[in-house]
């Protein structure tokens, strides 16, 4: 009979171990201990930091820009978009770590409420895991995301791990329990570990029933009505090629993905919005891949998705209700060009059925910094022509 028992509990705990994580099962109390809320003229800025992707010495360049951008937009809440270190350049756990301290030392100094989600390269190569992260994050007062969902997926002998989807609720005031605004902060994978398909991470099944749930939780609780939300993450959902215009090739402005010509849709102000490269999501023939998008459009909670990933693209693209936002990176250790910089997005609680946003250019913050800023700036400019320079020259030979 104990043996029977035995058994039983062992089974019972391996279940419960490989079982999908739901609502029940994620704790998103860090952020909702956190108590994020409207102002006083019911105004709520977030400031989105895309691919700082530094190494374990952080670039002043982008200590300067980013702090001068804190002080141009006041957020009330930034939010890292991934790739917030470079885990390929840090072969080490001690290594990762000092690029991550660098990163959360800045923003604790700066002292404005921090919430992140992974990129494909926070742990690429590098032995500093996602869950590992997540606890060097913790550690930081500044910080407000938390472990929350995470799980697998395997193909063979290849895994990936995708850890830190959570939600933070934005109050209606500083002394209310009301959530008047929802903000889902995704993790998006790094690789697919499925050969067949291959190229970038995807939001698994598993994270897509628990945004569904919560979804349906924060409904139930404001009176059947879906409460307004954006969702942030590092790669672009595959529908952003049903939302792009196919062109032929040799198209001014056109970008190759897949065997095919895009660029970005007519109507959209080539100011504010441009593609210096093809977007980069999962696979467009994975269809897993399509289930985060395809279920916010379903729950009608999500007003816009802002991503990062690719870095030299700034636009914001409507696609059935929701708007797919990206914004450039902020790196100076990889690739990136003059358009370097910062979204900035306004919610006004009299209206969250809308929402302001526009970026800050990081090269027009340096170049109004110090001496110091302006001449390495000229630098990294030169280096950045003769990159762009070569890699043209490779598209228009290969095309």
């Amino acid at each position: 009979m104990i043996k029977f028992l035995a058994l039983f509990m062992s089974l019972v705990f391996t279940f419960a171990f490989i079982l999908p994580c739901f609502a029940s099962d994620v704790d998103v109390s860090r952020p909702e201990r956190a108590h994020l809320a409207f102002n006083d003229d019911g105004k709520f800025t977030i400031l989105q930091v895309a691919d700082i992707q530094d190494d374990a010495m952080l670039s002043n360049l982008a200590v300067s820009a980013i702090k001068k951008a804190v002080e141009e937009s006041k957020p009330d809440l930034i939010v890292l978009t991934g790739d917030n270190i470079a885990g390929y350049s840090c072969g080490t756990k001690g290594l990762a770590r000092t690029a991550l301290k660098a990163v959360m030392d800045m923003f604790e100094e700066i002292g404005v409420p921090v919430a992140a989600v992974f990129g494909n390269h926070d742990d690429d190569t590098t032995p500093y895991t996602k869950l590992e992260q997540i606890e060097q994050y913790e550690s930081y007062s500044c910080y407000i995301g938390c472990a929350g969902v995470v799980c697998e997926a395997k193909c063979g002998d290849k895994s990936t791990i995708n850890a830190g989807t959570y939600n933070v609720p934005i109050f209606a005031s500083a002394d209310s329990d009301e959530i008047a605004y929802n903000l889902w902060c995704i993790d998006s994978g790094n690789y697919n570990p499925d050969d067949n398909y291959g190229g970038y991470g995807y939001v698994m099944p598993e994270q897509v029933e628990w945004y569904k749930a919560k979804s349906d939780e924060l409904k139930e609780a404001n009176g059947g009505e879906p409460v307004p939300s954006m969702a942030f993450q590092h790669i672009v959902p595959p529908q952003i090629y049903r939302a792009l215009k196919e062109v032929d090739k040799g198209t001014e402005g056109a970008y190759p993905h897949e065997g095919k010509y895009w660029t970005l849709p007519d109507g959209l102000d080539p100011e504010t919005n441009w593609m210096g490269e093809a977007p980069c999501p999962p696979s467009t023939a994975f269809e897993p891949g399509y289930a985060e998008l395809d279920a916010m459009i379903e729950q009608g909670d999500v007003k816009a998705v802002f991503f990062g990933h690719d870095h030299i693209n700034c636009f914001c693209v409507p696609y059935e209700g929701i708007d797919l936002v990206s914004t450039p990176g902020i790196t100076f250790h990889s690739y990136n060009n003059s358009n370097r910089g910062f979204r900035v997005i306004t919610l006004d609680k009299s209206n969250t059925d809308s929402y302001e946003t526009y970026t800050i250019n990081a090269a027009e913050l340096l170049e109004n910094g110090s001496a110091m800023d302006k001449i390495a700036l000229a630098f990294k400019n030169i280096l950045d022509a003769i990159v762009n320079f070569f890699k043209d020259l490779w598209f228009s030979i290969t095309g």
